[in-house]
């Protein structure tokens, strides 16, 4: 998959604790409409399957429309966005962005249910109206992959929310790891899970997931607190994303990823699974330090207590 992929804007209709923008922060926009525009056009014909723009929020973009028609001009063959799905609650809507490309919807869900997404996402109604907004994409057609970042709030309700994924049709199920930048710095200590928590409440779900043959993946966990699902990772070397963001181009995004923003500690050194992990965020790191990875890289080297056993 050779994907172009643009930030188009800071700002957002909602207020995420965790967000890796930082867009509860922005109070203006430093994203230039020509500069995506020129960007769109130096690209057009470097042979990308695929256009994905995300931000912020892009569906409050004023020039949204505009700039779809621009990437068909161009040859895009298909746009993908990410987004909270809160304005997809308007079909029309929905409608005239599938008439210009956009062929699939990358949508944050976080809770499974109002109290724990709209407080996550400091957004009174706004769980009510992404799911009205995942009803009305996989209604007119487009695909949808649901988005959740796993915190300390949602993590007893994970299997809930893949649950409510599967029930509304749901094509794509990926769980995020807590990136502790932009806003998710000051929430690291209050929402990032444990490498405990998270394996003690997201395996269960993968057992079941899996089991039952529903797309998932898994994006920027350490491969040994995912064990023994770490071929579910997302940044599996099949992906090569040219990203822009505030102007800044990242010509391979996942090489970015692995050489920019995390690292390597005493625990890694050995691990078998050392050589596909992209490691481990540099704030988290810094903040919880390495002890409970090394006792994840234990669990990898003692055998699984079959789950049948009394």
């Amino acid at each position: 998959m050779k994907q172009l992929s643009m930030h188009v804007t800071d700002l957002c209709n909602e207020k995420c604790g965790f967000c890796v923008v930082g867009s509860p922060l922005a109070k203006s926009d430093s994203v230039q409409y020509n500069e995506l525009i020129n960007f769109l056009i130096a690209n057009a014909d470097e042979g990308f399957d695929s256009l994905n723009l995300h931000g912020g929020e892009p569906t409050i973009l004023p020039r949204l429309m505009e700039l779809l028609e621009t990437a068909s001009v161009f040859g895009y063959p298909e746009v993908q966005i990410q987004t909270n799905g809160r304005r997809l609650k308007d079909r029309g809507f929905v409608d005239k962005l599938k008439e210009r490309g956009v062929r699939l919807f990358v949508i944050s869900l976080h809770g499974a249910d109002s109290h724990v997404q709209d407080c996550l996402t400091q957004t009174p109604g706004g769980f009510a109206e992404t799911i009205e907004g995942i009803r009305n994409a996989k209604a007119a057609g487009i695909q949808v992959r649901v988005n959740t970042v796993i915190t300390r709030m949602n993590m007893g309700q994970l299997g809930n929310i893949c649950r409510l994924c599967v029930e509304l049709g749901v094509d794509h199920i990926n769980i995020s790891n807590l990136h502790p930048v932009g806003s998710g710095y000051f929430a690291l200590d209050m929402q990032a899970p444990t490498v405990r928590e998270t394996r003690t409440h997201l395996l269960p779900v993968l057992d079941e997931l899996v089991g039952q043959g529903h797309k998932i993946t898994l994006e920027g966990f350490p491969l040994c607190v995912v064990a023994p699902y770490q071929r579910l990772a997302i940044e599996d070397g099949t992906r090569f994303i040219r990203m822009m963001y505030q102007g800044a181009v990242y010509d391979n995004y996942d090489e970015f990823m692995d050489d920019q923003t995390r690292e390597y500690g005493a625990p890694c050194d050995g691990c078998a699974l050392r050589s596909e992990c992209g490691g481990v965020y540099l704030e988290y790191a810094e903040r919880r330090g390495w002890d409970e990875f090394a006792a994840a890289k234990q669990d990898l080297l003692e055998p699984a207590v079959p789950n049948n056993l009394p």
